[in-house]
Parts: C-alpha cells; sequence; structure tokens
C-alpha cells in the first residue's frame, strides 16, 4: 500500500463524513465481496482483505462494515479498519485513490468538495529508471507474489481454449498458460478472471484481467448493472500500455522477423506455435516508446498480424505508416488474417502461410 504521513493517518481515522457519498453495495460489488445480508446500518459480507493478513480467501460472511460510519470488522481475525483503509489494501493504492473509487468518481474527484486537502507526495527514493516506472501501476507487489503461488481452475483453462460467446476456439494450451505465469483470480476486485502479467527485462510492469464468463453470465450475475458497465477486459490504475510491449523478454535481439499482434492471447499462441519472436502491443495504436522497445530489438523484419476486421486492417496501415520512419517498405510486411477471425484463432500451418506464403 502506498505510504501515507501522520496527518493522512488522521484525517482518515473517521470516515463518516465521506459516508453519505459511497454506495456501500456497490463498493463491496467492485471489489468482489459477496454480501451476506444487511440489518439496518451494518452489512455482512466476506471479507474483502482478509488474503492480506492470512494468505487465503475468506470462507465466511464474518465481515461487517457500518454504512453511516464507514467502520468495518472482520470477526474471524478480530481485526477492525474502515473502508478508505479497506480499499487502499485490496487495490494497493493511496487515500485519494480510495476515495475515488469509494465515491465512483475515478479520474474527476474535486477533493475541494468532500473537504479534504490532497494527499501529501510520497517521500522521493533513488531507483533505477524502470524501477521508478514499475511503481507507477498499482497492484504489482500483489500479482508478482500471486505468480508465485499460481492458482488455475479447469474453468479458467477451458477459457484459453474456447472463450465463451466466441464463434471460434483459440486453443491455447495448459503449457502456454502456465508458461506465462497466467493465474485465477478467486477474490478481489479481479475476482472471476484470469489475469495475464506483463514482464519486461524481468520485471513485472503490468498486467491485464480477462473476463473468463462472458458478458450473459456477468449480467446474470449481477442484476444491478448494465451491459455497459461489463468490461472484457481490465487493466490495473496507473498502467500505460504505450510502455509495454508484451512477450519483449521472448523476443531475441537480430531475429529475422518479428510478428506485432494487438492482444495478449495472440502472443501467446504465436509462442505455441513455434514464433516466440512475436509481442502485442496491447491495443490498436502503437506509441513512440513501443517503437524505441522495437527498434532495440532490432529485428531485420516486422510482420504486423492485427483482427481479421475494418479495425484491425486500420491498425495494420497505421502501424505500417509509423514503422516506415525506420523501415524500408520491403521490410514491412502486411498479413491479412481471414475476415472474422484473429492470430489466437489461428494454428501453425496459418501462421507460416501467413509469414512465408507457404
Amino acid at each position: 500500500m502506498e505510504k501515507v504521513g501522520l496527518k493522512d493517518r488522521l484525517r482518515y481515522r473517521d470516515v463518516s463524513w465521506l459516508m453519505p457519498g459511497v454506495d456501500v453495495m456497490d463498493v463491496l460489488a467492485r471489489l468482489g465481496s459477496e454480501t451476506d445480508h444487511v440489518s439496518g446500518r451494518e452489512v455482512r459480507a466476506f471479507c474483502p482483505d482478509h488474503h492480506i493478513y492470512t494468505g487465503r480467501a475468506p470462507s465466511h460472511a464474518n465481515w461487517t462494515v457500518n454504512t453511516r460510519t464507514g467502520e468495518t470488522m472482520c470477526f474471524t481475525e478480530g481485526r477492525g479498519s474502515n473502508l478508505v483503509w479497506t480499499v487502499c489494501r485490496v487495490l494497493d493504492c493511496g487515500t485519494r485513490d480510495a476515495v475515488a473509487f469509494l465515491t465512483n468518481r475515478p479520474g474527476d474527484l474535486d477533493m475541494g468538495e468532500l473537504a479534504i486537502s490532497s494527499i501529501l507526495s510520497r517521500a522521493s527514493k533513488a531507483r533505477r529508471p524502470e524501477e521508478e516506472e514499475r511503481q507507477e501501476v498499482r497492484g504489482l507487489d500483489v500479482i508478482a507474489r500471486e505468480m508465485a503461488n499460481r492458482h488455475m481452475s479447469e474453468q479458467a483453462y477451458r477459457f484459453f481454449v474456447h472463450p465463451p460467446e466466441k464463434p471460434y476456439p483459440t486453443d491455447i494450451s495448459k503449457e502456454t498458460v502456465d508458461y506465462h505465469w497466467v493465474f485465477e483470480r478467486t477474490w478481489g476486485y479481479y475476482s472471476g478472471r484470469v489475469v495475464v502479467p506483463f514482464v519486461m527485462k524481468g520485471l513485472v510492469v503490468g498486467f491485464c484481467a480477462l473476463d473468463i464468463e462472458g458478458k450473459t453470465a456477468w449480467l446474470r450475475r449481477r442484476p444491478g448493472k448494465t451491459e455497459d458497465d461489463y468490461r472484457k477486459v481490465l487493466y490495473p490504475s496507473g498502467f500505460v500500455s504505450g510502455k509495454c510491449l508484451f512477450g519483449y523478454d521472448d523476443c531475441r535481439k537480430g531475429a529475422d522477423f518479428l510478428v506485432l499482434v494487438e492482444g495478449a492471447r495472440e502472443k501467446m499462441k504465436l509462442w505455441q506455435e513455434g514464433f516466440a519472436d512475436s509481442a502485442a502491443i496491447l491495443g490498436s495504436y502503437m506509441s513512440d516508446g513501443q517503437m524505441e522497445l522495437l527498434t532495440s530489438l532490432m529485428p531485420k523484419k516486422v510482420v504486423l498480424m492485427f483482427d481479421g476486421d475494418g479495425a484491425g486492417t486500420a491498425t495494420t496501415e497505421r502501424v505500417a505508416e509509423k514503422l516506415s520512419r525506420h523501415y524500408a517498405p520491403e521490410l514491412v510486411k502486411r498479413c491479412f488474417v481471414p475476415r472474422g477471425k484473429d492470430p489466437k484463432n489461428l494454428r501453425r500451418a496459418d501462421f507460416e502461410r501467413l509469414v512465408f506464403g507457404r
């Protein structure tokens, strides 16, 4: 959790002033905490930060929160707290971000409206440049710990074979999933998702959390939510995809060619089919930072392989135009995936045909 000073600790000892603007039931749902029952101002639920102190998810709804004062109590652990500090621990963030999360107003929070000053600046520390960048992303230390103690259910593995509500299978194997340190989150904000860590230069620099239920099942379990609330992919606070090339550490310097794709699973499928010199730009835009990372690998040729739809074609042209500043036209190959598919739906023979023309 982000370190805060004594003044902040005193300021958030009593959070009753904040509670009129907090929908406690919505907060618990977004934290992935299942509610058991409500009695007056007391809500009983599964402790959202139980795992931080015990190393495991709670087995009983033995945690309460007062909707007027924001005070919390985990009776299993005999530990009291309040909602601000609970959110700080679960999301590994500071108090300002926690208040924004509680009031459901990320990004544009006016702390003056809430009658509190902004959080004290964190003490500056001498770090390596890559470590400084790494610390901007919330929750990386938690992710690193979970990578070392991975959990994957059969449902999570099946998601990589054939995602729900999709017409084509991906057939990504268990070996591939395990190689990329993917794990399943069963508690907290990212519960019901698989987390794909992004490792560069030996450090975890970010991650994505992929929903394994599908939109229909997600909405069925959350009757108060709408389709606008659904997010297939979640990224942590502070993560900037333009600073990352997923698969960077797999790529050899000076390789004959390097395949660029959009998403993490496309990269995983290419690795599985023998195309380890491949990386994902994690979206439809390639940043200057990603260009620098790519050129540092010095591939002799760059192969573009984006989704087989209009958006994928547009991405291909945008990235090709950007690459033209560093590569001659004959060193950038455009591969067009069959319409309606994307690289994670293809097999080795398909990749060989697209890359080598076989």
